[in-house]
């Protein structure tokens, strides 16, 4: 399995994309972006027959997972996350001779708890993941590491760094150890991801340790690990970038080109900043936009954003496809900036254009205040991301350094 930083929908088997059931068609006289799927009544009613039936474990938490992908495309959030729950109630038990299932529940919960702001529900889901697969698979299983960095990954987002990088490095070593080569350099390129992350907002030590990390990626001879060396080489290349450097993404593409890899799907090579004021700890922005920002909203804030990908790998027409009934704020314009000025891999040969859909939410996260028992929103937007687009499986494409959202 070659990871790509991208999700596909929510019901995510392992840190792979797992194509999932499609959203309802959205209408749209921009680029042709048709997504289409089962009705949420049509998935209420196939979970019904399921428990009517007393189908086992996996059939429910198949049915559970339409249902809520339905319901998390629609943007009710909270339904999606009530149905899981209770599903998790009936399976979780199960793990031991239905772990995967039960994992891929667990995650789905987790990373719609993000999207609602829920940091604690989202860390604490990761890490239910991890104990659902080793209740049914040896420690040494992929599976079981691979989830292990994903735990990873919601220590760095919600702002537990060092724990982020203790179990990356752990995780690689345990790799190396049992000579999985791919997994090492994946949890390698974690590190190298993270130290870049980290970076950005603070002293130039953190540049060098990514500079160093990304060395260490490319210095594995493991032939397992080649598509992490790539993405190493492409990160590397990126940090290496000056401001204002008219070169620097043809740099990005020639190294890429010389990678001599082919992808089926768009390959992300470069990114803008969102330009947002304190977004996930990360980026920044003037006071004057903070003031603008719905600051106290962040009640069903959501929009799907279509673009089309071109052969040459610039983003074009990229656009609001449909958005909640309560979107408010200024948020959206710095979004579809960002977006259109992206850099992809050129397409191959004979594809003229890749469309893509993206969700994004403006959210915040839920934290009590010192002393008290009292939930408050944190004054500190951020911004959700999750792939609605529909891919074949890149099997020869380098993952994208893109930090976990």
């Amino acid at each position: 399995m070659v990871r790509q930083q991208i999700l596909a929908l929510i019901a995510l088997a392992s840190a792979a994309p797992v194509l999932a059931q499609q959203a309802p068609p959205v209408p749209t006289s921009g680029p042709d972006i048709v997504v289409t799927g089962i009705s949420l009544k049509d998935a209420q009613a196939g979970l019904a027959r399921c428990l009517e039936q007393h189908c086992p474990p996996d059939r429910d938490i198949a049915a559970t997972l339409a249902v809520a992908e339905t319901q998390f495309v629609a943007g009710d959030y909270k339904a999606a996350r009530a149905v899981m729950a209770k599903s998790i109630g009936r399976n979780q038990r199960f793990a031991k001779t239905y772990p995967v299932p039960v994992s891929d529940l667990l995650r789905a919960n987790s990373r719609v708890a993000v999207h609602l702001g829920e940091a604690e529900s989202y860390r604490s889901g990761a890490l239910d993941v991890v104990s659902a697969l080793k209740a049914g698979l040896p420690e040494t299983d992929p599976r079981v590491l691979d989830a292990r960095v994903e735990l990873g990954d919601a220590f760095l987002k919600t702002g537990q760094s060092d724990s982020a990088l203790d179990m990356y490095k752990k995780v690689a070593r345990q790799a190396h150890d049992l000579h999985l080569g791919h997994v090492e350099g994946y949890a390698l390129l974690r590190v190298a991801s993270a130290y870049s992350a980290i970076s950005r907002t603070r002293n130039d030590g953190y540049y060098v340790s990514a500079i160093k990390a990304c060395d260490t990626v490319v210095a594995l001879t493991d032939p397992a690990a080649a598509p992490f060396v790539g993405a190493a080489k492409l990160l590397k290349a990126k940090l290496g970038v000056k401001n204002g450097d008219p070169d620097a993404i043809d740099r990005l593409i020639d190294i890429y080109r010389a990678l001599a890899v082919g992808a089926t799907s768009p390959v992300l090579l470069y990114a803008p900043e969102i330009k947002q004021p304190d977004l996930s700890g990360m980026e920044s922005g003037s006071g004057e936009t903070l003031g603008k920002m719905a600051m106290g909203d962040f009640d069903g804030q959501w929009v799907d954003i279509g673009f089309e990908v071109g052969a040459d790998g610039k983003v074009s027409t990229a656009e609001v496809l449909r958005q909640s009934p309560k979107l408010s704020g200024e948020w959206i314009k710095p979004v579809l900036t960002a977006i259109n000025g992206r850099r992809y891999a050129p397409l191959g040969a004979g594809i003229q254009s890749a469309p893509r859909v993206e969700r994004y939410t403006y959210t915040a996260t839920w934290t009590t205040y010192v002393g008290s028992r009292m939930r408050v929103r944190s004054p500190i937007p951020k911004i959700e991301i999750l792939d609605l687009s529909r891919d074949e499986p890149a099997a020869k494409a380098p993952p994208s350094d893109a930090e976990p959202r």
